[in-house]
């Protein structure tokens, strides 16, 4: 459903007065109780969803990740589990990929590929990947200062109710041209966040099960690599 913000109704109505238009302002009014009207904006929403990553200490959750490749038509899916500790560790933990760091050293392991990479801490901060971009929603507190952003309405996300946020690229080649985040009215953390690249590719992670400020095993931030597969040292 579209939506129109308070100020832009209740300019209507003052011109439609200025104008002495009896039926114009008849029009603004009903128009003004009737059109959903929010008491806060995108810039506000985001700034209350950066201070709340700000503050937290660590969150783990379920999440599923949905990827459209428009070039082929072709969708994809996968579940996993996502681990953040503050300032630095996390674990991205799906059947396909784990993705460990414990601020100083990071693993990548494709069961598939027989192999795990080996980095520093560093080279995760010039990643591109999608996995990065969900690390820094969390890590960092969002994208303030990158994007434009926009409220678009409210939608529920797993029975809670969200603000959907559009955040648009102030660059017209920057990769990820758009991102629509959907963030707790409540908690304000984000249920849901989308991505979409220069190629109209549309990347989703939905997060549940949030779980906020728990003490995490420190385990969960070291990798030790299986025995038949190979390790790749690029530090």
């Amino acid at each position: 459903m579209n939506t129109i913000p308070c100020e832009e109704v209740a300019k209507e109505v003052a011109v439609s007065a200025a104008r002495g238009s009896v039926w114009l302002l008849m029009v603004a009014a009903v128009a003004l109780v009737s059109i959903p009207c929010w008491a806060i904006n995108g810039p506000e929403v985001i700034k209350n969803q950066q201070k709340r990553y700000d503050e937290l200490k660590s969150l783990s959750c379920k999440f599923k990740k949905k990827h459209y490749w428009k070039l082929v038509g072709q969708e994809t899916e996968i579940k996993g589990r996502l681990y953040v500790q503050k300032p630095d560790r996390f674990r991205f933990e799906t059947g396909v990929q784990t993705v460990v760091t414990n601020g100083t050293t990071a693993w990548n392991f494709v069961p598939e590929n027989e192999q795990v990479l080996l980095s520093t801490y560093e080279r995760v901060h010039e990643d591109q990947s999608y996995e990065k971009l969900l690390f820094d929603l969390i890590l960092l507190g969002g994208y303030e200062g990158e994007y434009s952003a926009r409220l678009a309405g409210e939608e529920r996300i797993d029975r809670k109710a969200c603000y959907l946020v559009v955040l648009s690229a102030g660059e017209e080649d920057r990769y990820i041209a758009r991102v629509r985040l959907w963030v707790d009215r409540k908690v304000w953390l984000v249920r849901r966040v989308e991505y979409l690249n220069l190629n109209d590719d549309i990347t989703t992670y939905e997060l549940t099960d949030l779980k906020v400020d728990k003490t995490l095993d420190s385990g969960l931030f070291e990798f030790t690599p299986p025995d038949d597969v190979e390790v790749i040292d690029l530090r």
